[in-house]
């Protein structure tokens, strides 16, 4: 089942249920799965959802900022059920092994962090979290000694 069958039949069930906050979200993420063919550069579905779900995080982090606990927790609340439709996010364990295998087969050193960090993210983006992935590839890096 796709992504998008599977949001489609979740939005029947939340409709029978009358759930109208989970039905709200998967109407979004509907929406944005649908527009994937508007955008220039054509995300995939999973890409489509993280993008969403990135949108309601700093949304979240300004209601925080503006002291409006309210809208943070609604918003939490949508973030929730985001999550459910993303790929599941590797645990540290997983994470740090991945950075030591990249790492291992590429030569990159504490001031070529960017284009290491958007190369592990090519590779391993949708399994991580890519602030947690950040700091882990950022201290692995400072740790390497020059050669």
């Amino acid at each position: 089942m796709t992504l998008l069958e599977r949001l489609q039949q979740d939005m029947k069930t939340a409709m029978k249920a009358g759930d109208k906050l989970r039905l709200g979200v998967i109407r979004m993420l509907l929406n944005e799965v649908k527009n994937i063919d508007l955008q220039p550069s054509k995300p995939t579905e999973q890409e489509a959802v993280a993008a969403y779900s990135r949108k309601l995080a700093k949304s979240i982090d300004e209601y925080r900022r503006l002291n409006k606990p309210d809208e943070v927790a609604r918003l939490e609340a949508e973030q929730r059920i985001v999550r459910e439709y993303m790929p599941a996010q590797w645990s540290e364990v997983e994470l740090e092994k991945a950075v030591d295998e990249f790492l291992a087969a590429n030569a990159f050193t504490e001031k070529q962090f960017g284009a290491a960090m958007g190369a592990f993210m090519k590779l391993h983006g949708q399994h991580v979290d890519g602030a947690a992935a950040a700091a882990m590839l950022r201290r692995k890096l400072a740790a390497r000694q020059p050669s």
